[in-house]
């Protein structure tokens, strides 16, 4: 905490979890960056969208209650949104991801 108050003027909250994520994309360096929730979104978007060189941003979707998509079908939003964002393929290749995702859609329609 007392580092990164020395480095922000007052107690902006944002600013600071700016500050925060900045560092950490620049000590790990990821080819992208997962941000949760649409705030998260711009925030993080903001952030790396003027560089010409940082991560992809992609946004998932927030497991919200108040929201009635994330509520009903949250799971199979998020596996999309992370498959088109290539996190599956970066962690387990993108040979199972497909073939898994393809073996989902088949038992959904074999449900309904």
């Amino acid at each position: 905490k007392q580092w990164y108050q020395r480095r922000v003027r007052g107690n902006n909250v944002i600013t600071v979890c700016d500050l925060h994520i900045i560092d950490i994309v620049e000590i790990l360096r990821p080819a992208i960056v997962v941000a949760v929730g649409g705030f998260t979104f711009q925030q993080v978007g903001k952030l790396f969208c003027s560089q010409e060189v940082g991560p992809a941003v992609y946004p998932l979707l927030h497991p919200s209650p108040t929201n009635p998509v994330s509520g009903k079908r949250w799971t199979n939003i998020v596996n999309e949104q992370l498959v088109f964002a290539g996190v599956p393929q970066l962690i387990a290749g993108s040979e199972f991801i497909v073939s898994a995702v393809k073996e989902s859609k088949k038992k959904k329609k074999s449900k309904e």
